[in-house]
């Protein structure tokens, strides 16, 4: 949301609710403190996030599928499935002109502007909450027990029922509560699923089998799906196609060829690539390149 200054503004959710996204206002949540929680399933890539922050609000997205692409001070942060990304009060974010890719959020906001009532806490423990929430020295998190997302969960199926908006606080209060305890060693991957990432990212170029990547980190292949689901929330082959997309974003602002850069890319053919890149970034690479271009000559 910008203005005609192209400046960052408020941004302010509004009731919706539809098959794939549902957001509830602090009118039906009833809950102090509490502005919005939402959740957002995409079966296909959505419009970028243009910059905006939220007043006097934490903000705190649930990365439960998929990948997403967040953009702060200048720096960019890449998560996927189980991770956690969190923007301070009045903090600009957006997906940096990146299109939000299939997957699934939670996401609420936590209004700090007053903390005499906030989840129904009484001033002290409302106060103690702010202040172990500005601590906070990271913007991304990962719980270290599926336990926290399963309470973002709960909280979220009850949400629109006034009667238990209690239940909902308490089961937000657990997660807030999980995060401010969390260390750096919560966020670390084993060094096998690391070395294979970063094998991944070395050979972009090639048709990366899963059985190879498999060999890389000494696992056999069933245990090697299973323990990279378990630690990034996506399959190997998402990850590897979603970083094989973005590198052929910059290939394609050089000129190229589309049948070109999917063969460079490993893609059977141009047709996969096609297919493949516009599940990334709703839109084809033909589509991509011109919007580009465009911009280039405004």
């Amino acid at each position: 949301m910008v203005n005609a200054m192209n400046l960052p503004e408020a941004w302010t959710d509004e009731y919706y609710v539809s098959k794939y996204r549902t957001v509830y206002t602090n009118q039906e949540l009833k809950i102090p403190g509490l502005r919005m929680f939402g959740k957002h399933t995409m079966n296909q890539a959505c419009a970028p996030l243009a910059p905006h922050f939220h007043k006097d609000a934490y903000e705190f997205t649930f990365v439960t599928e998929g990948t997403i692409h967040f953009t702060v001070d200048q720096k960019d942060y890449e998560l996927s499935g189980y991770d956690i990304f969190i923007t301070r009060p009045d903090e600009v974010h957006s997906t940096n002109l990146i299109p939000l890719s299939t997957g699934e959020i939670y996401w609420f906001q936590l209004d700090v502007s007053d903390v005499s009532h906030l989840l129904f806490l009484d001033e002290d423990a409302g106060r103690n909450l702010t202040e172990g929430l500005s601590r906070l020295p990271h913007h991304t998190f990962r719980p270290g027990n599926s336990k926290l997302l399963q309470h973002v969960r709960r909280a979220f199926e009850l949400a629109g029922d006034s009667p238990h908006r209690y239940f909902t606080a308490s089961c937000l209060l657990y997660a807030l509560h999980e995060i401010m305890a969390m260390s750096d060693d919560d966020r670390l991957l084993t060094p096998d699923i690391e070395k294979a990432i970063f094998y991944m990212k070395e050979h972009l170029r090639s048709e990366l089998s899963l059985e190879e990547l498999a060999d890389t980190c000494g696992l056999s292949l069933s245990q090697f799906k299973q323990k990279f689901k378990t630690q990034t929330g996506i399959s190997p082959r998402h990850y590897i196609n979603y970083q094989k997309i973005q590198l052929s974003k910059r290939l394609l602002l050089e000129e190229k060829s589309i049948t070109d850069i999917a063969m460079e890319l490993g893609f059977c053919n141009s047709s996969y690539f096609t297919a493949v890149f516009r599940r990334f970034n709703a839109c084809t690479p033909s589509e991509y390149q011109r919007q580009k271009r465009d911009l280039v000559d405004q």
